[in-house]
């Protein structure tokens, strides 16, 4: 018999996508035969949600006797499809003004009491269930809210159903979990015949993911038009600040991935780029089998990709029964942008065309409407929406290891369209060998690269500004670009700290990373290459970067505004402290709290003149 599955990724923001939730989706719905659902976003939306739904699905609904269910089915979708936030809202507040935005509702008593109706059963947390209810987890910074959605969550759970947790922070913090929502997670990869509970077989981390799923949502991951997989699994490094030794406890040389994306481009369509989640791929004693498959699946040097067309997509797997909640969502999205490329003329006629087919609103239309609106559809969608090749890449996302790079290893990846190659350059003391590994990328011809500096540990500012520093004289050396992506230590399982981001290293200060914070939000966390404007945002010596660290944060954020008046008395004030008042003043801003109480309350004149240059504000 059939079960209703529910997966859920909480609502924070994330760049890629789960595939852990996508493989879970492959194997409950291809596996199993059960009815399959994804959901990220606010879960009291969602019920209502569930509720409305069942309202449109009159036939299918037990609807009170009081009320008369209209003859034509499609009426209520029709008239609300339009119009599901405002309903939506009214269901969860039961604010009766949302509903004179609905044209032709108020005074109807079916429509206005059957929604009385369904905000009373929302009141009461009457929604419909599910039999097995899976929830992701991702960085332990988003506990809270992930534990949120575990105890919500279960008020859409059946008599008798399952609810699991999984993922990075239900295996890191597991004890945490189960003590604030009474769920046990499940402790690392879905690698085990008998994962959940479950009496098969099936490897459920080795399925290809279920990429339908992210069409049944509004939620746009920036980084969906990716394979996102694995070669090898787990590291050889055991280091203090990573969480893979406990994520990936056991390393595997060669994860095979060539029919894992065959699969995917049959069901989904291709993807353009390849990103591989390996944390430490240049380990595997089966290097070149990994590299041999990469090309195999095109993505070797120079590698162009060809878009799917979208459209015969959607309608084969509708016509196939596959997801329909999905493709019917998907279809009345690409009639929209489709809608957008035509000529005013040609947009009117199908607007029209598309009304008439009740195919403007997901609630009110069908398989059916979509097949026999085919014939308008498809010439237009064949004529207007062009497809060209593009070049795609692989990117080895979590970085490769410098330690491990060698000529061979080297000339390898460079067979592959690697863009950008990741080098992680943690601390300042292995400068020689992430200086033979960029000498070497560009040697090999590979000349966009990108790092993680991990900052806020054990390494003093110095040895930051240090690493960037020698990042810039590279670009330079060696005609290539950089991207330094700063990354803030944070003990990932310390309970003081998991929840939060307020760790301070033992050589920082909250000052010092606040400021480092306001130098790289002008860049969207990044620093690239370019002498000039890093000198500008991180100083021309490391004299210059100290000032920075204390200078007050607005003046660093809007350094044009400040420069030549406020900034320049306050750099005056700040360096005529003797050597105790600037430790006193030090002391004060390395809190990086700046209250006039505070201020007042400090002794010397001379340091309150100089502390009170940090509680000026941009319009101020």
């Amino acid at each position: 018999m059939s079960r209703r599955v529910l997966l859920i990724e909480p609502n924070y923001k994330n760049k890629y996508i789960p595939s852990n939730l996508m493989k879970l989706a492959t194997y409950f719905r291809f596996v199993c035969g059960d009815d399959v659902r994804f959901f990220k976003g606010d879960l009291k939306r969602f019920g209502a949600q569930l509720l409305l739904e069942k309202f449109f699905a009159v036939d299918c609904y037990d609807v009170p006797i009081l009320f008369r269910p209209p003859e034509d089915k499609s009426e209520p979708a029709k008239l609300f499809g339009r119009h599901e936030k405002f309903l939506l809202d009214y269901i969860r507040t039961g604010k009766k003004s949302l509903l004179d935005v609905v044209p032709n509702l108020r005074g109807d008593f079916f429509y206005e009491e059957f929604l009385n109706e369904l905000h009373t059963r929302f009141k009461c947390e009457d929604f419909p269930t599910f039999d097995i209810i899976c929830v992701n987890s991702l960085f332990t910074f988003y506990f809270d809210v992930t534990v949120a959605t575990m105890n919500y969550a279960k008020k859409f759970l059946s008599r008798g159903g399952k609810i699991f947790v999984g993922g990075v922070a239900a295996t890191l913090v597991p004890k945490f979990f189960e003590r604030e929502t009474g769920i046990k997670p499940h402790i690392g990869l879905l690698d085990k015949p008998d994962d959940l509970g479950k009496q098969d077989d099936v490897i459920i981390d080795t399925l290809p993911p279920d990429y339908s799923i992210l069409d049944e949502i509004d939620y746009k991951y920036p980084a969906a038009d990716a394979y996102l997989t694995y070669t090898t699994r787990g590291c050889i490094r055991k280091c203090t600040f990573c969480a893979v030794s406990k994520l990936e406890p056991q390393y595997k040389d060669h994860v095979k991935i060539f029919e894992q994306l065959k699969r995917t481009d049959e069901l989904f369509g291709a993807k353009r780029n390849l990103l591989l989640m390996d944390n430490n791929v240049l380990a595997s004693a089966k290097f070149d089998e990994v590299i041999d498959e990469i090309i195999a699946c095109g993505f070797g040097k120079g590698a162009t990709y060809l878009p799917p067309d979208e459209y015969a997509i959607t309608l084969k797997n509708l016509r196939a029964g596959f997801n329909d909640r999905a493709y019917v969502r998907k279809m009345i999205r690409l009639y929209d942008e489709l809608e957008k490329k035509l000529p005013e003329n040609l947009s009117g006629e199908f607007f029209s065309a598309r009304e008439k087919n009740f195919l403007l609103c997901v609630p009110s239309a069908t398989k059916e409407k979509i097949f026999d609106f085919d014939d308008v559809a498809r010439p237009l969608f064949e004529k207007y929406f062009k497809r060209n090749k593009l070049a795609r890449y692989v990117d080895f996302n979590q970085g490769l290891d410098a330690r491990l790079l060698d000529e061979h290893k080297m000339a390898r990846l460079a067979e592959l369209n690697i863009r950008p190659m990741r080098i992680a350059f943690d601390h300042i003391e292995q400068r020689d060998i992430y200086e033979q590994a960029i000498r070497l990328a560009a040697k090999y011809g590979v000349r966009d690269l990108s790092n993680y500096l991990l900052y806020n540990f054990n390494d003093t500012p110095e040895d930051f500004y240090m690493r960037l520093r020698i990042n810039i004289d590279l670009c330079e050396e060696l005609n290539v670009a950089i991207y330094s992506f700063p990354m803030k230590y944070c003990p990932i399982d310390d309970p003081n700290y998991f929840r939060n981001r307020d760790f301070i290293g033992r050589h920082w200060n909250k000052k010092f990373i606040r400021a480092i914070q306001a130098i790289t939000n002008a860049t969207g966390g990044k620093v690239g290459r370019g002498r000039t404007f890093f000198e500008k945002a991180f100083g021309k010596n490391l004299d210059e970067f100290r000032e920075l660290l204390w200078m007050p944060e607005t003046f660093i954020i809007y350094r044009a505004k400040y420069e030549d008046t406020l900034t320049k008395l306050w750099r005056e004030n700040f360096f005529a402290l003797d050597d105790d008042e600037r430790a006193e003043a030090e002391n004060f801003i390395a809190a990086n709290k700046f209250a006039d109480e505070d201020i007042a309350a400090v002794a010397s004149e001379k340091i309150r003149d100089v502390l009170k240059f940090y509680t000026v504000r941009r319009n101020s």
